[in-house]
């Protein structure tokens, strides 16, 4: 949740797509959802905000085509207040059943959005991040060290910084 929402997901380390293994993206994602529609928007002068307005001309146009274009393609908007628009505000949404083809897998929005991408086959997130044109960081969460330890490998001649079990 921090790692793609601190400062509206506007820093260059914010988590941009997040992977999630099929057998737990469904339950992963309902938390998330809960979690973000959890978070107090408002003036970051107000006690307890941690959603603020953007500072971007046109901003929450682009955010809001690239939601639209999701769900268009099949992803579902994951939670109840996500992509709501109030003048500059954007209300973060999380977006399941994210993939290729989809603007939002390809475009890196620098704003509340958080796409989820369910995977069966490891060397799908691996091939998603040796294709992209981008990505300076990856976050690896998970318990079995030689799991993550086979995925390390191939990252670190991928990203400049592998994080494990901790944000951007």
């Amino acid at each position: 949740l921090l790692g793609a929402l601190s400062f509206n997901g506007q820093r260059c380390t914010a988590i941009k797509i997040i992977f999630a293994h099929e057998r737990i993206a469904g339950e992963f994602t309902g938390r998330l959802a809960e979690a973000v529609d959890g978070l107090k928007a408002g003036m970051p002068w107000e006690e307890g905000v941690a959603v603020t307005p953007l500072p971007e001309d046109g901003k929450c146009n682009y955010l809001s085509e690239l939601v639209e274009d999701a769900v268009d393609k099949g992803a579902k908007l994951a939670n109840r207040w996500g992509g709501d628009v109030e003048g500059t505000l954007f209300f973060p949404a999380v977006v399941s059943g994210v993939r290729q083809g989809m603007r939002v897998w390809e475009e890196e929005q620098f704003g509340p959005v958080v796409p989820v991408a369910a995977f069966s086959d490891v060397r799908e997130p691996l091939s998603y991040i040796s294709d992209s044109a981008y990505g300076q960081q990856v976050a690896l969460f998970g318990t079995d060290p030689g799991k993550m330890a086979g995925l390390i490998d191939p990252l670190v001649n991928q990203v400049c910084r592998v994080n494990l079990n901790s944000q951007c």
